[in-house]
């Protein structure tokens, strides 16, 4: 490689599995995240840059077993890289330490890696992670529906001093969508789905709350829901928010159209008490 393997002591000190040092860990990781984020920038005319195949595979990405390095023990390590995003002050790194967290975070997605979700939740939690946005998508697509899910999509989307317009509105329409397309088969399930709809309607009036996907989800999973003087209200507050985007705005504005021309009246539904 053309690029300088920087070693990531500080960040990634955990013990090391099968008999490797923590040291040879470092460079198992570093090693991977630096070919995978200069792969293509250092292809000279079309051409692999080693004979290893390229890094669109967890072969690719984390080579062949080499010096007593299984596969499976670089997966590990792989693992223990990304639980230290968590816990580290990652703002601090430089530039390329960034950017291969970046490349990290981009792996698991693109490996679809369900085996990264508590470490993509707790880098989403770090209030100086990186890729909070990416981490935050993937923490709630590689997770169960549940209260536990559910409590931490609603610390996101309430925290203004530490979540970024864009990261509550991924956090938004990331578990919206998700319940959505929950379809629960038992109690506990259906419970579950409750407790997220709950949350979604105790927070409808925050910026974030105010979006067609999350109108959706209420008009499929609240009786009544569609044609009630609710959902006249949310349509209204949305549209007037000043935040609210052009196609946002268009959408509740014809929402709150229907809804007062309707020619019907529109009753008021209590819904547990969240928010009524």
């Amino acid at each position: 490689m053309k690029r300088t393997i920087i070693a990531f002591v500080a960040l990634f000190s955990a013990t090391a599995a099968n008999g490797h040092t923590p040291a040879e860990s470092n460079e198992v990781v570093s090693a991977a995240l630096t070919r995978a984020a200069f792969y293509y920038d250092d292809l000279p005319e079309g051409s692999p840059p080693d004979n290893d195949p390229p890094p669109t595979t967890w072969l690719g990405f984390l080579g062949p077993e080499t010096n007593g390095w299984t596969l499976a023990g670089k997966m590990a390590a792989f693992d223990r890289y990304l639980s230290t995003l968590a816990t580290n002050d990652c703002m601090s790194l430089d530039y390329f330490e960034q950017l291969y967290a970046a490349v990290a975070v981009g792996k698991c997605e693109e490996f679809n890696y369900t085996n990264s979700a508590s470490a993509m939740k707790t880098l989403a939690l770090n209030p100086r992670g990186v890729e909070r946005n990416r981490a935050i998508r993937l923490a709630i697509g590689f997770s169960p529906v549940g209260d536990s899910m559910t409590a931490f999509v609603e610390t996101i989307m309430t925290n203004y001093a530490n979540y970024s317009f864009r990261e509550r509105g991924a956090a938004s329409d990331k578990y919206a969508w998700t319940l959505l397309g929950f379809n629960a088969t038992n109690a506990v399930e259906r419970e579950a789905k409750d407790t997220g709809v709950r949350m979604f309607y105790r927070n409808r009036m925050l910026e974030n709350g105010e979006t067609p996907l999350v109108d959706e989800l209420f008009v499929s999973h609240i009786a009544g829901y569609g044609t009630s003087s609710n959902r006249l209200v949310h349509a209204i507050n949305s549209f007037s928010h000043p935040k609210c985007a052009r196609i946002f705005g268009d959408y509740f504005s014809s929402v709150t159209n229907q809804l007062l021309s309707s020619g019907q009246p529109l009753p008021w539904i209590n819904i547990g008490g969240d928010g009524d």
